[in-house]
C-alpha cells in the first residue's frame, strides 16, 4: 500500500465531505438571519441530496469504465462553491441551487475518488478504503468546527476569534479551493492506470448483487438515520433545552468526534472479529438509543446517550463500503458510488420528511419516533448479510 496516496485521498475525501456535514451546524445561522421553519431547513438540507443521489449511480458506472482522475478535484471545488455561497445569498432559491451544484460535485468526487483509492491501497484493500472512509467522516468533525469559528466565533478572553457571521462560509470555498489545486498536481504525476485495475476485476471479480441489495438496506437506513440525526441535533438542542448556539454546535462536534472515533475502532473490530459481525451488533446497539432518546428531558443525559448512539451508528461504515466493494467486485466504482456517495445523500433526502413531523407534531422530538422504523429495517437486513464469494466466512 502507498500511505502517502491514500492518505492524500483520505484528505480530499474530508475537504469534500465537510462541506454536507457543515450544513447542519449552518442551518440555524440560515434560520436565523432568514426566518426558516423546520421544513424550508429539510429543504436546503434535501438539495444538497437530491441531485447527489441522482447522478451518483451513472458517474458510477462512468468510474468503471474510463479515467477521469480530475473528477477529484472537480468534485472537490464544486461542493465547496456550494456550501460557501449559501452565506452571500438572501433568496432560499438561490440557496437551493448552490447547494445542489455542491450535491453535484460530492457526486463527481466519491466514485473516482474510492476507485483510486482502491487502485494505490495494493494488496490491502479493505486498510486502504478503511482509510479513505475515515477521511470522509472526519469531515463530520471539521464541518462543524469551521462553522463555528469562521461564522459563529469563538470568545478567547476579550476579543472572539474568527466570526465573521454568514461571510465566513467563505472558508469552504477556500478550502475546496486549495485542496482541488493540491489533488490535480498530485494526482497528475501518478501516472495510475486504472485500464489494468479494470482488467483485473473482469477476469477474476464476481458480481453478487442480492448480497449488495441486502448490505443497501443495512447502508440506506443507517446514513438516513445519521444524516437526518446530525441535520436536526444543532436545532433539536436549541429548540428542546433552549441552548445557545455555540453549545447546539458543541453537541454536534462532539456527536462528530465520537463517530470519527467509532469509524477507526470499528474497523480493528472487523479486521478481528468480521465485517458482518460488526454491521450487526452496531445495529442491535442503535435500536434501543432511539427509542428511548426522544423521550430524554436532560440535556446532560441525552448528550450521555451520543457516545453509544455514535457507536452504533458509525463504527460498521468501513465494514460497509469494504463489504459493499467485495460483493461488486468488477463494478467497485458503483459500489462505492452507493454506499460513500448515495448513501449520504439518502440520509439528507430524509430530512424534509423529519423536519415536515416537526413542524406538524409540534416539535422534533415526536418526530424523532420516525427513525425507529429505520433501525428496525437495518437491523433485520444485517442478520441476512452473507459471505462475499470466495472468501473466508469470517468476512
Amino acid at each position: 500500500m502507498n500511505y502517502r496516496k491514500i492518505l492524500l485521498l483520505s484528505l480530499g475525501h474530508l475537504s469534500c465531505d465537510l462541506n454536507s456535514h457543515a450544513l447542519p451546524a449552518l442551518l440555524p445561522f440560515l434560520a436565523a438571519a432568514h426566518g426558516l421553519d423546520y421544513r424550508t431547513c429539510g429543504i436546503l438540507a434535501f438539495a444538497y441530496s437530491a441531485v447527489s443521489s441522482l447522478v451518483q449511480p451513472a458517474l458510477g458506472l462512468l468510474a468503471d469504465k474510463i479515467a477521469r482522475g480530475w473528477f477529484i478535484p472537480l468534485g472537490i471545488f464544486m461542493a465547496g462553491l456550494g456550501l460557501g455561497a449559501t452565506g452571500y445569498l438572501d433568496s432560499v432559491w438561490a440557496m437551493f441551487c448552490f447547494l445542489a451544484l455542491g450535491g453535484v460535485g460530492a457526486a463527481v468526487f466519491h466514485p473516482e475518488a474510492a476507485r483510486y483509492a482502491n487502485l494505490v491501497s495494493g494488496d490491502h484493500k479493505g486498510v486502504g478504503l478503511s482509510i479513505f472512509s475515515v477521511g470522509g467522516n472526519g469531515g463530520m468533525l471539521v464541518g462543524p468546527l469551521v462553522v463555528m469559528f469562521a461564522v459563529g466565533g469563538v470568545p478567547l478572553g476579550g476579543f472572539t476569534l474568527g466570526g465573521f457571521g454568514l461571510r465566513g462560509t467563505a472558508a469552504f470555498t477556500l478550502i475546496g479551493l486549495v485542496m482541488a489545486a493540491l489533488l490535480f498536481f498530485r494526482i497528475s504525476a501518478w501516472n495510475a492506470d486504472p485500464r489494468s485495475a479494470r482488467r483485473v476485476a473482469a477476469e477474476s471479480g464476481v458480481n453478487d448483487w442480492p448480497a449488495f441489495g441486502i448490505l443497501s438496506g443495512c447502508l440506506l437506513t443507517r446514513m438516513a438515520i445519521s444524516t437526518a440525526f446530525a441535520t436536526y441535533l444543532p436545532l433539536y438542542w436549541k429548540g428542546v433545552f433552549h441552548a445557545s448556539d455555540a453549545v447546539a454546535t458543541l453537541m454536534l462536534v462532539l456527536f462528530s468526534v465520537f463517530g470519527v472515533a467509532s469509524n477507526l475502532s470499528g474497523g480493528a473490530a472487523a479486521d478481528k472479529w468480521g465485517f458482518r459481525r460488526v454491521i450487526r451488533w452496531s445495529s442491535f446497539l442503535t435500536l434501543p438509543i432511539l427509542i428511548v432518546f426522544p423521550f430524554v428531558t436532560s440535556s446532560a443525559l441525552a448528550a450521555a446517550l451520543l457516545a453509544p448512539l455514535a457507536i452504533g451508528l458509525f463504527a460498521p461504515f468501513s465494514s460497509l463500503v469494504v463489504l459493499g466493494q467485495r460483493y461488486l467486485a468488477r463494478n467497485m466504482g458503483f459500489a462505492s458510488g452507493i454506499t460513500l456517495g448515495v448513501a449520504v445523500s439518502v440520509g439528507g433526502m430524509f430530512a424534509p420528511a423529519l423536519g415536515w413531523a416537526a413542524d406538524l407534531w409540534g416539535g422534533l422530538p415526536p418526530a424523532m419516533h420516525l427513525l425507529t422504523p429505520l433501525a428496525i429495517v437495518g437491523a433485520a437486513c444485517s442478520c441476512f448479510l452473507k459471505t462475499p464469494r470466495g472468501e473466508d466466512a469470517r468476512a
